[in-house]
């Protein structure tokens, strides 16, 4: 019938745009001398992690992270692979990890 027709319709695409979903993570920065930041904290948001099922490795320009039974590499940022990794920490479900800048990687200005 038209009533069984009409129950089966397929819903209105709503708003949201089709494709990747951004990164949930963001780069925080201190301005340092000559153009170079002191620091950057690479912060990503990890709910529920416990800091003894927590494993990070840096290889080359990936981060390997490690939650418990999950696994992700991913990618470092450009402006975070001319640095070393200097720490990290795991706080109000935040890990952060800070990046400090080699000189001999970063553009000289001038």
């Amino acid at each position: 019938t038209a009533d069984d027709l009409a129950a089966l319709a397929v819903p209105a695409p709503d708003e949201r745009a089709a494709g990747r979903a951004e990164d949930p993570w963001w780069i925080e920065g201190e301005p340092g001398e000559s153009g170079t930041p002191a620091e950057l904290t690479w912060c990503l948001p990890l709910p529920g992690a416990v800091k003894e099922e927590l494993r990070l490795v840096r290889r080359g320009e990936e981060l390997l992270l490690t939650v418990g039974p999950f696994h992700r590499i991913i990618k470092v940022a450009s402006a975070l692979r001319r640095c070393t990794v200097s720490g990290a920490a795991l706080t109000d479900g935040v890990l952060r990890v800070r990046f400090t800048p080699d000189p001999g990687l970063w553009p000289r200005t001038p």
